[in-house]
């Protein structure tokens, strides 16, 4: 069987070994060419990457004793204050001082009409003066008895001795029946008469017990009337402001009334609840007779005020227990007003101070040694506030030392190895912190 020719089959087999060969060439030209660049190409060395410094600030510390300082709220009042009640009936005749008014201990506050009071004084003099001139009478005349008994007595012996005359004549029948009649009736008279004069003289006693009383009463009855007079000018009981005005000039009031409030600024303190564990180191100082202060500041005004005591117990409700800081008589705060108080704990020894951000997890800092940091576990013993207002942390550790540098800046990425480029912090430390930071600083 004869071959048949295809001459288009031919063609394409041309072109398709034609493409094959030109990729080969190409590949071979871009292969040769790649060796020649490698060939003469120049030697580059390997480059060593450096670590990196982190700039950071650092402090030189060294342990000592400082005081904790805790804030808390507490409220201004008064141990005592007295409402002040009207003792009469009467009118408001003056009004003499006004809410918020200071007044020191015996001024007046206001003065009642006194008219009727004293009305009432002179109608218990006059009863007095009664009394008493009842009183003379019947002491006179109980003198004037006793003085009289004599004679009664001398009348009634004479009478008994004439019946004894007449008996004797009778028996004689010298006289007449009718006249010792006479006679006896004459000395039952005198003894009778002279009983009851002895009889009234036993009872002057009783007369002038009554007297007595009687006048006991009109004096009572005119001190009554002479306080109630004196109650027509109330006075403050005490140093402090006026805290409340009940009445008005004109007005009526009936005993018994409010007329005014004023607060002893003698006995002004600060209620302010505390923490229990806190309350608890305060009590122990107080015990051993350490004097516990806070501060304040108030319209620019530094204030300080000494614990004067602690509640005994917790109040329903609230987290901690009061405590009771006394405040100068002549403080220009207004009760209830509320004040933040900085209060002064009992020293810790072997302690730093630190700004916050230089606490790490709240339970470590870094020291700067070799210019790497190494981490220091230390323990929070409290916080402190100086009186610029200031905060730190007070920390504490065996392994911290005098002129350690302890990290102070914020990082991120602190971690124990890391390479820092350390500077001195800025700015000398406060005055309050005198003893924490070396004096190279």
């Amino acid at each position: 069987m004869n071959k048949q020719y295809f001459p288009g089959r031919t063609l394409a087999r041309f072109r398709y070994l034609g493409a094959k060969a030109a990729g080969g060439l190409v590949f071979g030209m871009l292969l040769i060419l790649s060796m020649l660049v490698a060939a003469t190409g120049p030697n580059a060395e390997p480059v060593e990457r450096a670590e990196r410094e982190w700039p950071v600030s650092y402090r030189e510390v060294s342990p000592g004793a400082m005081a904790p300082t805790i804030q808390v709220y507490g409220k201004l009042e008064t141990d005592q204050s007295a409402t002040l009640r009207a003792g009469v009936t009467a009118t408001v005749a003056q009004v003499l001082r006004r809410e918020g008014d200071w007044v020191d201990a015996g001024d007046a506050l206001l003065r009642l009409d006194d008219a009727e009071v004293r009305l009432a004084e002179q109608s218990a003099q006059a009863a007095l003066t009664r009394a008493e001139a009842a009183l003379r009478s019947i002491r006179n005349e109980h003198q004037l008895a006793r003085e009289l008994g004599f004679h009664h007595e001398a009348q009634a012996q004479l009478a008994r001795e004439k019946l004894q005359r007449f008996e004797a004549l009778h028996k004689k029948s010298m006289i007449a029946d009718a006249q010792l009649d006479d006679v006896r009736h004459e000395a039952t008279e005198r003894a009778m008469v002279l009983a009851q004069h002895q009889s009234r003289v036993l009872d002057f006693p009783n007369q002038e017990q009554q007297a007595e009383a009687a006048v006991a009463e009109a004096t009572a009855r005119l001190g009554q009337a002479q306080l109630d007079r004196q109650h027509t000018e109330i006075k403050a009981p005490f140093s402090g402001r006026i805290i409340a005005l009940e009445v008005a000039t004109g007005d009526r009031i009936s005993a018994g009334s409010p007329l005014v409030s004023v607060a002893d600024y003698d006995g002004l303190q600060v209620r302010a609840p505390i923490p229990v564990d806190v309350a608890q180191r305060l009590r122990r100082s107080l015990d051993q007779g350490q004097p516990v202060v806070a501060a304040t500041s108030i319209a620019g005004e530094r204030l300080g005020f000494e614990l004067q005591g602690l509640a005994g117990a917790l109040k329903t409700g609230q987290s901690g227990i009061d405590a009771f800081f006394r405040v100068a008589p002549d403080s220009v705060m207004a009760l209830g007003a509320v004040v933040n108080l900085t209060i002064s704990l009992p020293e810790e020894t072997n302690v730093v101070a630190l700004p916050m951000h230089a606490v790490y997890d709240n339970n470590r800092v870094y020291r700067i040694a070799d210019n790497r940091l190494q981490a220091v576990e230390i323990e929070r013993v409290g916080e402190h506030l100086d009186d610029t207002g200031n905060y730190r942390v007070l920390v504490r550790s065996p392994a911290l030392g005098r002129g350690d540098q302890l990290l102070v800046s914020q990082l991120p990425t602190a971690m124990s190895g890391l390479l820092v480029r350390p500077t001195l912090a800025d700015g000398a430390p406060p005055s309050s912190l005198a003893g924490q930071w070396s004096s190279s600083q």
